[in-house]
């Protein structure tokens, strides 16, 4: 098949599905294209897409706020499918790219929307019921629609989008992280008896940093052997390194896969989640994970992860407590097995979702 993926926020859980997905795609035989946006571009994705084979390569700014500026993305959108086209399938990932994709001028192409979390995931407030509705009104012009978790699936239902095109597509890994604990101890420059808690992801108000940063503050001032190690960049790192002190390190943003198994436990604090990538690779490499409770988590329990889930807005005393208790217990979680997580699979199940929506699209018209 022609394959078009389009994304915005060029790096984090969405980025890494995208160059997943793209490599497992290209693999299997189709022929794919990419059109990023710079602006929110990490180093990692930028190396990662240029080492994928593509058959078109592009490069568009786009704004992660709703303005002016989107006329002009979407126009310039419409030039590069008119000159790198046609295509059969045209797959928008993340909302702003999702909506330009969906309001582009594509003939003949069937249009995906991957969300990676919808904003209605996030507790409800004004900004959610607009998003709402604007998701409300764009999901007439998705041929499919794609939740990467049960749980967002059931928000998207709750909304009413999608109805018989809404489906559930895991995320995949191309490949786990690193489990060589030896060197990524080293790496991390830790000394042998100290206990680290890892945490992988944007510095950002979704995930809420700095309530993690406090709770490593804690759970150190009870037991200085705890290290608290944080990768990622984002708005919130002044407060988060201020917030941690001494207790933490924050190492900005990086290739966390060399890393990981030097941890001794993953936490995640996040207020809203569809499937984090972060704990997948943590669930991978059988890390106990405490974490609040939020999309993805139940498909990697049933897989053997051992994760203890918190309510989404524990305290920094519960979830110093609970980190405390989950290295205590000396539980020894075990790896998930890969096929269970693999980018092929995931990729094997999007292109099922690619042939039956191109095929309504050619019998509608």
């Amino acid at each position: 098949m022609r394959i078009l993926l389009v994304i915005e926020p060029s790096g984090g859980g969405s980025g890494r599905h995208v160059v997943d997905l793209a490599h497992a795609l290209i693999g299997s035989g189709h022929q794919v294209s990419l059109i990023w946006s710079p602006r929110r571009a990490e180093p990692w994705f930028e190396a990662g897409v240029a080492a994928l084979p593509l058959h078109a390569n592009e490069r568009l700014p786009m704004r992660r706020s709703v303005g002016p500026w989107d006329v002009a993305a979407l126009h310039a959108l419409n030039r590069l499918i008119a000159s790198l086209g046609p295509f059969e399938i045209v797959h928008g990932h993340s909302a702003k790219a999702g909506a330009l994709v969906r309001l582009a001028h594509a003939p003949g192409a069937a249009k995906i929307y991957t969300p990676h979390a919808l904003p209605m995931m996030s507790p409800a407030n004004l900004t959610t019921i607009i998003a709402g509705a604007a998701e409300a009104l764009l999901a007439r012009s998705s041929d499919a629609i794609i939740a990467v978790s049960e749980e967002e699936a059931a928000v998207a239902r709750r909304w009413g989008l999608g109805g018989n095109r809404l489906h559930v597509v895991p995320n995949g890994l191309a490949s786990p992280p690193a489990n060589d604990r030896l060197a990524a101890r080293q790496l991390l420059g830790v000394p042998n008896d100290a206990l680290v808690i890892g945490f992988v992801g944007r510095l950002c108000a979704q995930k809420d940093p700095v309530r993690l940063a406090h709770a490593l503050r804690r759970a150190n001032a009870i037991d200085p052997r705890i290290i608290g190690v944080m990768i990622g960049d984002g708005d919130l790192a002044s407060a988060v390194r201020t917030a941690g002190g001494d207790a933490l390190r924050l190492l900005g943003a990086r290739d966390a896969a060399p890393l990981m198994a030097g941890f001794d436990l993953f936490a995640m604090t996040s207020r809203y989640e569809a499937d984090s990538y972060a704990m997948i690779e943590a669930a991978a490499l059988g890390l106990p994970i405490v974490c609040t409770d939020v999309g993805g988590i139940g498909r990697l329990i049933q897989a053997g992860a051992h994760i203890d889930r918190l309510p989404v807005d524990a305290s920094p005393d519960h979830l110093a407590e609970a980190m405390r208790a989950a290295l205590a217990s000396r539980v020894v979680a075990l790896p998930i097995t890969p096929g269970l997580l693999s980018d092929s699979r995931m990729a094997e199940q999007t292109v099922r979702i690619y042939r039956d929506a191109f095929a309504r699209r050619r019998l509608g018209g």
